[in-house]
């Protein structure tokens, strides 16, 4: 599965989980809409999620234009714009270029306009950094300059100090860099800088600007051309869109040009422009009408009335003492709630009580920051808008309540600053109240039956195989070669554990699974800069282990209220190691109630790669298992194995105190370690191999070529490394001397010398972990799909994460996922 296509599936995950709480696809019914009301399930409700700020929807003049529209023209024409459009695209030019004294292009929306302009406007010799929380549709039609190799990077939101880094990074090398954002953002409210993106347009002569200012169309500036163009003229070197959808209360987009010539040229050549259906003549009538409206002197009354009635909902989110996220003037509020199961308790609450609100929730948000957004209007009335707020602020401490979500974690989760607060929460009767949670530093604090009933087995991580890990990576001179290592158990008053899992704190590079060439790219940056593109991460298991990580009871009846229990312990730890990220790996199988309880946490589910795992060792000989084998994998062996097998020396080696022994599995590893790109992770300690080769829990398995001609050739070509179980047999790290391997296949003969040997030593499984999957595969192998659950302090709304999933490039510091199996070749 495509990092792409399993970031659709995690979405769909969330609307459908929306869907069944009744809080997401919802459609008013067929009655008449009047005013603020809308009627959602034969409930009427007080509408605070309308984008028609000015409420211009009802107006006279508007809904006459568009029937007179319909009266002379029909309800549609239906035509290239590229051969003919209706007289009413003059019109409404002139009106739109005297609205905003500047070249104007009429677009069928504003998605279509970004489509049309961005790729005519950027040639292969610029360069793109987008603001992280720029609008979908932006991020979208970037999308279309990647084919073509122009540069494309993101910044941190309204980070103008690393926008003007990025700038001095790219100018030498870049004709142009456009610079994209939205003038007011959807989802917080909040505004651009406009007034500092203005001076670095005067100061850097290759900054270009594009913005998408669709939610301070109308509602701000002289004739309602919109929070950017009511702080300054437009920019010769600027790019507007926005919205006649919104507050404008008629259909369609337009693009506002800084110069002349660049309108001409996108009105030739955009392509939605020219195949694309055009506007139909009700919404051309009604915008029209609109424009002639935002020309007269109706628009500033229609403005000061919405202006009011912002400052009186500013005012009643502070009486109320609501944890509002931005000031910005829009009419767009934000309240926050951190965890994605408060936001979808509260918005179903307020839907109760006849309010209908939004939640904002990822991805048009990051997952923690999930949060109830709702809009006034001018149709608002105030005693309207205090019953709303008042309403939200009972019920958003009753979920709170019952949720078991404190203030305090809110205002955290979004780095507010936390305000003296009056109210306060009633106390309720919780099944918290009866789990207990233990945390211990080391593996050592816990005895090793109780560990390993739930973890031997299950990987490299029972009781002695954590030993090993803690010995080698602590103490070591490099950061990414120590490892904090944490550990948590749950359990009920009767002292059965419910969940239980350990956890490492420790470096990690981002490019990890991305593809080869990147890293190769990246590796390069890295010889001068080696923590490039790096972050730490928290994770249950570690870069070494794989296998179920998390243990838990999903037959005792508290499961559900342990897992919450342990994420908030992760989160303070996350806190405490200073970590940007938690992994949380590795899971099989599909639970549709642990996807749903990692959501309404704040996690997103991902796709690993498949893991391999050769299920049954039920032959008695390597001839019966030759014989198990389909013909075209009986062909594979023959070929590229059992020739060769007079050829190689096997031995199992179980303890080594050979210095020169060890650092030659060392540079075996290293080989290996030179050519995987594949999974880029940062070299292992040799320190870690001189516990490997001292510990007689693990096996190392060596191949040596016979009859060779001279001593260094007769040293190891291949050496793995193995740890037993009761149960299972686990190759985890090899070493190849790739002189001969194309002849001898030294890669291939290490796998079936692996399998030999865990039949050998009666083991019931034998674990060969993700990548060359067709190899394992080939020795009866089976795949089995692995899951991970991310958080992220920084992660991405869906505008990025859309933008990046599938590419890979110029991806920002701590998004990528990163992960460490076993045996793999390059």
């Amino acid at each position: 599965m495509s990092k792409q296509q399993d970031f659709y599936d995690t979405i769909d995950e969330i609307a459908q989980y929306g869907i069944s709480k009744g809080i997401f696809h919802l459609t008013t019914s067929t009655t008449a809409i009047k005013g603020t009301s809308i009627t959602i399930n034969k409930q009427t409700v007080i509408n605070f999620g309308s984008c028609s700020y000015l409420g211009l929807e009802f107006d006279p003049q508007l809904k006459e234009g568009a029937k007179a529209a319909i009266d002379n023209y029909g309800t549609q024409f239906s035509a290239s714009r590229a051969y003919i459009s209706l007289g009413l695209y003059d019109e409404l030019q002139q009106l739109l270029e005297k609205i905003f004294e500047a070249p104007c292009v009429i677009t069928p929306t504003t998605t279509l306009g970004h489509i049309a302009a961005i790729p005519v406007l950027i040639s292969n010799d610029c360069a793109v950094i987008m603001d992280q929380q720029v609008h979908n549709s932006v991020q979208g039609a970037v999308q279309l300059l990647k084919p073509h190799g122009v540069t494309v990077e993101l910044v941190r939101h309204n980070r103008m100090d690393l926008l003007e880094e990025k700038i001095c990074a790219l100018r030498a090398t870049h004709k142009q860099i456009w610079y994209m954002a939205d003038g007011i953002y959807s989802m917080f409210g909040d505004s651009c800088p406009i007034d500092t993106i203005f001076l670095l347009l005067e100061k850097y002569p290759e900054l270009h600007f594009y913005v998408d200012d669709a939610h301070g169309m109308s509602i701000h500036g002289k004739y309602g051309r919109g929070f950017v163009l009511s702080r300054h003229t437009i920019h010769k070197k600027m790019v507007m869109a926005t919205s006649l959808n919104k507050a404008f209360a008629s259909g369609g987009g337009v693009l506002v040009f800084g110069n002349a010539a660049w309108a001409e040229k996108v009105g030739n050549v955009g392509g939605p422009l020219l195949s694309s259906g055009p506007m139909q003549p009700s919404a051309l009538g009604a915008a029209i009408a609109s424009a002639r409206l935002h020309l007269s002197a109706a628009l500033p009354v229609l403005q000061e009335r919405l202006r009011k009635n912002i400052a009186f909902t500013l005012a009643m989110l502070k009486k109320y003492q609501l944890p509002l996220v931005s000031e910005a003037g829009a009419a767009i509020f934000f309240v926050a709630v951190s965890y994605p199961k408060l936001g979808h308790n509260v918005v179903a609450r307020m839907l109760k009580k006849g309010f209908y609100v939004n939640l904002g929730i990822f991805p048009t948000v990051p997952m923690r920051q999930t949060g109830i957004r709702f809009t006034v209007t001018s149709l608002h009335l105030p005693a309207q808008i205090e019953s709303m707020v008042k309403t939200l602020s009972i019920e958003l401490l009753e979920a709170m309540t019952e949720e078991g979500i404190t203030l305090q974690q809110v205002y955290k989760a979004f780095k507010l600053p936390l305000p003296l607060i009056k109210a306060k929460t009633r106390r309720i009767a919780s099944a918290r109240a009866s789990i207990y949670l233990s945390h211990f530093n080391s593996i050592r604090d816990i005895e090793p039956a109780t560990w390993d009933k739930l973890f031997e087995g299950k990987g490299i991580f029972d009781w002695k195989g954590l030993q090993v890990l803690e010995n080698s990576f602590c103490d070591n001179k490099l950061p990414e070669d120590n490892w904090l290592f944490d550990y948590l158990m749950v359990k009920d008053e009767a002292g059965n554990i419910i969940a239980a899992t350990f956890l490492t704190t420790s470096l990690w590079k981002e490019d990890m699974l991305s593809p080869a060439p990147i890293s190769a790219q990246l590796e390069e940056k890295r010889k001068t800069d080696p923590y490039y593109l790096t972050s730490r991460v928290i994770c249950s298991g570690s870069l070494l282990t794989e296998g179920p990580h998390l243990y838990i009871d999903h037959t005792h009846p508290l499961w559900k209220e342990a897992i919450p229990v342990i994420l908030e312990k992760i989160y303070a730890l996350r806190e405490q190691h200073n970590a940007s990220h938690i992994v949380l790996r590795d899971f099989y199988g599909l639970r549709r109630d642990l996807d749903r309880l990692m959501a309404d946490n704040g996690f997103i589910k991902t796709a690993l790669p498949d893991t391999h795992i050769v299920p049954s060792m039920d032959w008695n000989s390597p001839q019966e298992f030759y014989d198990s084998l389909s013909v075209n994998n009986r062909d594979h062996i023959r070929k590229k194995v059992l020739r060769h097998i007079p050829r190689f020396e096997v031995e199992v080696i179980k303890v080594s105190n050979w210095q020169e022994e060890i650092e030659h599995w060392y540079d075996l590893y290293l080989n290996v370690k030179e050519k995987s790109f594949e999974l880029n992770t940062f070299t292992l300690p040799a320190k870690l191999f001189k516990q490997l080769a001292h510990n007689e829990h693990w096996e190392k398995l060596q191949l040596t070529l016979k009859h060779t001609t001279s001593d260094a050739e007769n040293k190891p070509c291949c050496v793995v490394f193995s740890y037993m179980s009761k149960t299972a047999y686990m190759p985890v790290l090899i070493g190849i001397d790739y002189t001969h391997n194309a002849e001898f296949n030294i890669y291939r003969q290490a796998l079936y010398q692996l399998l030999l040997r865990a039949k050998k030593t009666g083991k019931a499984k034998l674990f060969l972990g993700f990548s060359a999957g067709l190899e394992k595969q080939k020795i009866g192998a089976e795949p089995q799909q692995v899951y991970a659950y991310l958080h992220s302090h920084d992660s991405y709304p869906m505008e990025a994460l859309a933008a990046y999933a599938a590419t890979g490039k110029k991806r920002k510091p701590g998004t990528g996922l990163t992960y460490k199996g076993r045996v793999h070749d390059s």
